[in-house]
């Protein structure tokens, strides 16, 4: 586990990380970190015992090999590029959301991001369980102290969706779409879910924080998935082969993204982006409210991005929330 308290350890792993490939002496890791070289040799020891490929040359110093690839707070961070994006990484944890709310109460700055390579209690939607196992995706949380007005957060979900599709095509060179609201397919399947969590203070009614949470489908877990998400879930690559990099590539591309501009998402300068990956528009789907279901044929996303539907008498409503079906007939 890497926590917010870097060790160090962690931060020879940084250093090594941002010189892949190249020989980095002792001398200057521990000048450049404040610490002795014996306290070096010992996080190096530690990191070879933990499986990284470090060589160690007399006269030259230490050298990650390029070729190395386990996920750590380090190997996601060499990839990160906004300055305000800390990374907390565990290799097994309940929940990247409840750890990163618990660190936003307590005070932990906008942009932390808490990543997994595993959840033992992930959550979806409506409290459903999401499906987090090990070397099988990648999982994150990033906290935000947006200063929005209220009604502008829940933008924050569909933003969250643009930016996570974008990530998705930039470092797989896959074609991703969006099911209203918030899910990523790609060929028919469910790769993604989000979950926005919010906290408002009880005096001002302003937001405290908000936490994205955010679960990618990198490769097919072994066994495959369970049998009620069988139908609908589907990995971004074929087969079970982990694939450390990319897994690392695709958590700090969405929190590089979702930082560039989401101080604007009130302006919703996402809007034309998800429409252009609806995954609905033109099709029959069953929507599922509170009370009962209704078939309805899309006719597209509104610029509230709500839901323009035409029902089975000709009329057209707009669904503000609502679950929605496709049938496997139409993926």
């Amino acid at each position: 586990m890497t926590t917010m308290n870097t060790t160090t350890k962690d931060r020879v792993l940084q250093r090594l990380e941002a010189h892949k490939g190249s020989f980095v002496s002792g001398g200057k890791l521990a000048s450049d970190l404040g610490v002795t070289r014996n306290s070096v040799w010992k996080a190096i020891r530690a990191l070879q015992t933990e499986g990284y490929d470090i060589e160690s040359v007399t006269g030259r110093g230490y050298r990650l090999s390029a070729a190395s690839t386990i996920l750590s707070a380090a190997s996601i961070q060499h990839y990160v590029t906004d300055h305000r994006i800390v990374v907390e990484y565990h290799d097994s944890i309940d929940s990247t959301n409840t750890r990163c709310k618990l660190l936003a109460e307590h005070g932990a700055p906008e942009g932390t991001f808490v990543v997994a390579n595993c959840q033992t209690a992930g959550r979806g939607r409506q409290g459903r369980p999401f499906y987090s196992p090990k070397g099988a995706g990648i999982y994150f949380s990033l906290l935000l102290r947006p200063s929005f007005e209220l009604e502008d957060v829940s933008l924050l979900t569909t933003y969250a969706a643009c930016v996570t599709a974008c990530a998705i095509e930039e470092v797989f060179g896959l074609q991703p779409q969006i099911k209203w609201v918030n899910d990523i397919f790609c060929s028919g399947h469910k790769v993604c879910g989000i979950l926005t969590e919010a906290q408002f203070s009880a005096e001002s009614h302003a937001v405290s924080y908000v936490v994205v949470g955010i679960g990618v489908n990198i490769a097919e877990p072994k066994g495959g998935y369970p049998e009620q998400i069988a139908d609908v879930a589907q990995a971004l690559t074929s087969g079970d082969e982990q694939d450390e990099d990319r897994r690392a590539q695709l958590a700090a591309r969405v929190a590089d993204l979702f930082m560039q501009d989401y101080a604007r998402v009130p302006e919703k300068p996402f809007l034309d982006d998800y429409r252009k990956r609806s995954l609905l528009d033109g099709r029959t789907v069953t929507v599922y409210t509170g009370t009962g279901s209704f078939e309805a044929t899309v006719i597209g996303v509104n610029d509230d991005l709500t839901l323009k539907v035409r029902l089975a008498d000709g009329s057209t409503t707009d669904l503000v929330h609502g679950e929605v079906h496709i049938p496997s007939s139409q993926l």
